[in-house]
C-alpha cells in the first residue's frame, strides 16, 4: 500500500524511481447530467454511446488491454452480498491608466502612461474585483465559468493513458489562508489505464475502458473503471468501487475498503472487499467532455474584433518577432496579439484580469515568465501552437486557479518549466520527460510520462468567480455552475444527489458540486 504524504509523496516517488521501481474520447456529461462520484449510488449515469473520436497525434502509447478471463475464487474478506435489482462580445475595459513597460536595445526601461477613462464590461465590473471578462457573443458567460467548468480533474485525457513512471496526485485549495496537501485531485481518462511503476492518486480515479496496475496502486477515493480491473501487484481502493466488467488476478491483490458494485455474471476474483458486494447494473460515464471542444479559434477572433489595444496603445503585432529582451504589462483588460515570439528573454507582467488572445502561435526561443500580480488572473487562448524552448515559467504555483490556458495546437516544452495553472489542449498528446511537476490541472488529448511526474490540483478553479447568474435558464450543465450546478426543466438549480454532478464531482451540502471532501 501506498504512504500518503501530501507534496512528499513526490519526492518518495522520486527516490523510488531511482532504485528503478519502476484513446479516444467521447462526450461526457457536464454539471447536471447523469453521472455519480460518491459512495452509494449504483447507478453511475447513462453511459456515453456513440464511436469514440480519433486525434491525429500518435504520440500516446497504447494501454496494455486486459481480457477479464480470470481464475473463479471467490471473494474473500468479510464483504457479505446483496443483490440490487433497480435498473461577445466584451465592451470596453474600465481602467485609470495603462502601463507599458519594454527592455530597448541600450538596457534600459521606457514606460508610456494613458488615461482611458472610465467604461464597463456589464455589470459587475470585473476591473474592480469582481464577476470575470464576458467571452465572446456571450451575455451572461464568462471565462471564469468556462474555467470552472472545464477543469474539474486534475488530469483529463481524451484517449488511454500509459506511464512506465512514477505518477502521483493530490490537491489544495489556494483560497486556504495557509494551503494545506489534500486527499484529492481524481484523474479521468476516456480509454485504457496502464500503470508500470508506482501510482498514488489522492482522488477518484475514472476510467471508461480498462484500468491494469504492474505495481503498487493507491486510489485515494473512489474507483469508477467501465471495463475490466487488473490488479498483478498490491493495489488498494480506500472507498466504494464500481466496475462494469470484471476484476481478474490469481491472488486478491486488490483492497476496496468500501463497496464493490458490479453487474450480476461478472466475476470478482482479485479484490478483498471489506464492505458489500452489490450486484446491479453498474453504468460508469465518460469522464472527459472530448467531442465537444471548446471553440479557441472562435474567442481568439471574437477578442480580435473586441478588445482593449487601442486604449493601452498597443499594437497586434507588437509581440511578434522579437529580437532583443522585452518586459511588457497589461493592466486588467482584453489584449489581442497576431503571434506572440521571442528569441531572448520576453515577461509579461499582469496586474488585473486579464485575457490574451493570440491569432497564431506563442514561440520562446529564450527565457520566458509570466508574472501574475497579487490580484490578477489570466485566461490565455491559442489558435496555434505553444512551443517553450528554454526555461519556461507559466502561471503561479501559488494561485493556480488563476491562470487558464487554452491551445489549440500542441504545446510543447523542450527544456524546464513551471507550470502553475490549467492547460486546456484536447487535440494533441501532452508530453513530459523527466522529473515534472504541474501545479493546477491538464485536460489533454494524450498523455506520455516517462519520469516521475506529480500534479497538485487546485480546488479554488471550481470556486472563482464567474458571471452566470444564479438560477437562470439552461440547456445543459454547462450553462450552470455553483451555487446552482444542476440543469433541470431548462433552469438551474441546486443538486440533490452525486447524480446532478458531472464527473469527477459530488452534491456537497447546500446544493453545491464539488470533490469529496479532503
Amino acid at each position: 500500500m501506498v504512504a500518503r504524504n501530501g507534496w512528499g509523496v513526490f519526492c518518495l516517488a522520486a527516490a523510488l524511481m531511482a532504485c528503478g521501481d519502476g484513446g479516444a474520447g467521447e462526450s461526457a456529461a457536464g454539471n447536471g447530467t447523469d453521472a455519480t462520484g460518491g459512495p452509494g449510488d449504483t447507478t453511475q449515469g447513462s453511459p456515453t454511446t456513440g464511436e469514440p473520436s480519433t486525434l491525429s497525434d500518435t504520440g500516446s502509447g497504447s494501454a496494455s488491454e486486459s481480457d477479464g478471463n480470470a481464475e473463479t475464487s471467490p471473494t474473500t474478506g468479510p464483504a457479505a452480498t446483496t443483490t440490487d435489482t433497480g435498473d461577445t462580445s466584451t465592451g470596453t475595459v474600465g481602467t485609470t491608466s495603462v502601463g507599458t513597460t519594454s527592455v530597448d536595445t541600450t538596457g534600459e526601461t521606457t514606460s508610456a502612461d494613458t488615461d482611458t477613462g472610465d467604461s464597463t464590461t456589464g455589470e459587475p465590473d470585473f476591473c474592480a474585483g469582481e464577476g470575470s471578462i464576458l467571452l465572446p457573443g456571450e451575455t451572461d458567460k464568462c471565462t471564469g465559468d468556462l474555467g470552472e467548468n472545464t477543469f474539474t480533474f486534475a488530469l483529463c485525457s481524451c484517449t488511454n493513458f500509459t506511464t512506465a513512471g512514477v505518477f502521483t496526485v493530490d490537491a489544495f485549495n489556494s483560497n486556504d489562508n495557509v494551503p494545506q496537501p489534500l486527499h484529492g485531485g481524481s484523474v479521468g481518462i476516456n480509454g485504457n489505464y496502464t500503470t508500470v511503476a508506482l501510482a498514488d492518486i489522492g482522488g477518484t480515479l475514472w476510467v471508461d475502458g480498462k484500468v491494469s496496475t504492474v505495481a503498487a496502486h493507491e486510489v485515494g477515493e473512489i474507483l469508477q473503471c467501465g471495463g475490466d480491473v487488473s490488479a498483478t501487484v498490491l493495489s488498494h481502493v480506500n472507498e466504494d468501487a464500481f466496475v462494469e466488467g470484471n476484476i481478474g488476478g490469481l491472488l486478491p491483490l486488490m483492497t476496496i475498503d468500501g463497496d464493490l458494485h458490479q453487474p450480476a455474471g461478472k466475476v470478482n476474483a482479485g479484490a478483498n472487499v471489506l464492505g458489500q458486494t452489490i450486484k446491479g447494473p453498474v453504468s460508469v460515464a465518460t469522464p472527459c467532455d472530448c467531442s465537444n471542444p471548446i471553440d479557441i479559434a472562435g474567442i481568439v477572433e471574437g477578442y480580435k474584433e473586441d478588445n482593449d489595444n487601442e486604449l493601452a496603445g498597443i499594437e497586434p503585432d507588437e509581440l511578434a518577432d522579437l529580437v532583443l529582451p522585452k518586459e511588457i504589462e497589461l493592466p486588467c483588460g482584453v489584449y489581442f496579439f497576431t503571434d506572440i515570439e521571442h528569441l531572448l528573454a520576453l515577461k509579461i507582467k499582469l496586474t488585473g484580469r486579464t485575457v490574451i488572445a493570440v491569432q497564431g502561435d506563442l514561440t520562446s526561443i529564450g527565457l520566458f515568465d509570466f508574472e501574475l500580480g497579487p490580484d490578477a488572473e489570466l485566461d490565455l487562448f491559442i489558435t496555434g501552437n505553444a512551443s517553450f524552448a528554454d526555461i519556461a515559467t507559466i502561471g503561479d504555483i501559488e494561485r493556480p486557479a488563476a491562470f487558464r490556458m487554452y491551445v489549440g495546437g500542441v504545446v510543447t516544452f523542450a527544456s524546464l518549466f513551471t507550470l502553475g495553472g490549467n492547460l486546456y489542449q484536447p487535440h494533441a498528446v501532452f508530453n513530459a520527460g523527466g522529473l515534472a511537476e504541474i501545479w493546477g490541472s491538464l485536460f489533454v488529448g494524450g498523455i506520455n510520462l516517462v519520469g516521475a511526474f506529480a500534479i497538485h490540483y487546485d480546488e479554488a478553479i471550481l470556486d472563482i468567480d464567474g458571471c452566470e447568474p444564479p438560477g437562470g435558464a439552461c440547456f445543459d450543465g454547462d450553462d450552470c455552475g455553483n451555487p446552482t450546478p444542476t440543469c433541470k426543466q431548462g433552469e438551474c438549480v441546486p443538486c440533490e444527489t452525486n447524480e446532478d454532478c458531472g464527473p469527477p464531482l459530488t452534491c456537497q451540502p447546500g446544493g453545491v458540486c464539488f470533490p469529496l471532501p479532503g
